[in-house]
């Protein structure tokens, strides 16, 4: 490793959702090469000064400043800096058990508004205690500035937080109009969005959450017809007992006796 490498010494924690690896930063000398070499986690390479040349996938990347090189688990890859103009870059290694953002497939991305995310991630050598703890909230920003800047997705990542807002809500009073409002589309959009993604729209959706919620209560805790009722919403017991019948083909009442 070249004498301007910093490696930040990293307790494997074995955290489920994001565990960091590794992180450092390296001021490279012309022309320095590492690989070929296979990783068993994601290492993004932000790239500060300088430039290089970044092989993955059967194919050469030029890497300049403000931009990232990805590398992901099990793909064997290169990279070297320029003669001329030699890279420092710095890097953050780690595991995921969650879905990243679909950037993440590129070889190489334009993230300028990344940099200082990335002094913040070598900054945490100063930290004595929480380290990894704090590498995974700066990795989790990175995640979500890549999210921000990517447009594709975006019609899934609506209904994602629409489904979750109705998931987190369903008891209090949920409009269609209110949650478009909230996402910032039109309501006709928002719906026919909703629609193509789940199936169905939006209110149908939360009357298919109420109802198996309040069944979940009548069958499993033992709540009578107008304590479920109330419990996911509905005000109105004659209407929540028509809707419960026509989904569940027998009366709440009925429902409770028969499990």
């Amino acid at each position: 490793m070249p004498e301007g490498a910093r490696d930040i010494m990293i307790v494997n924690r074995g955290y489920r959702d994001i565990n960091p690896r590794c992180c450092g930063e390296e001021r490279c000398p012309p022309e320095y090469r590492y690989g070929p070499a296979i990783r068993e986690h994601y290492l993004l390479h932000y790239v500060v000064s300088g430039k290089g040349v970044f092989e993955a996938r059967g194919a050469a990347f030029p890497v300049r400043q403000g931009q990232i090189f990805i590398i992901r688990p099990g793909e064997t890859t290169t990279y070297q800096a320029d003669r001329n103009d030699p890279w420092f870059y710095r890097w953050i290694g780690f595991e995921s058990g969650i879905e990243l953002p679909l950037l993440l497939r590129q070889p190489v991305l334009d993230a300028p508004q990344c940099g200082h995310l990335f002094s913040a991630l070598v900054d945490s050598e100063n930290l004595q205690s929480g380290r990894e703890l704090y590498l995974c909230g700066k990795i989790y920003e990175l995640l979500s500035l890549l999210s921000a800047s990517s447009s594709s997705g975006s019609a899934r990542d609506y209904v994602l937080r629409a489904k979750n807002y109705i998931e987190s809500n369903y008891i209090g009073e949920i409009t269609v109009r209110q949650m478009a409002g909230f996402l910032g589309l039109d309501r006709s959009y928002f719906s026919a969005l909703f629609r193509s993604q789940t199936g169905r729209s939006p209110q149908d959706y939360l009357v298919e959450l109420r109802l198996q919620k309040a069944a979940e209560l009548i069958a499993v805790y033992g709540y009578r017809p107008g304590e479920a009722a109330a419990g996911v919403g509905y005000r109105d017991v004659c209407n929540f007992s028509r809707m419960f019948k026509r989904r569940f083909g027998v009366s709440p009442s009925s429902y409770g006796k028969g499990r």
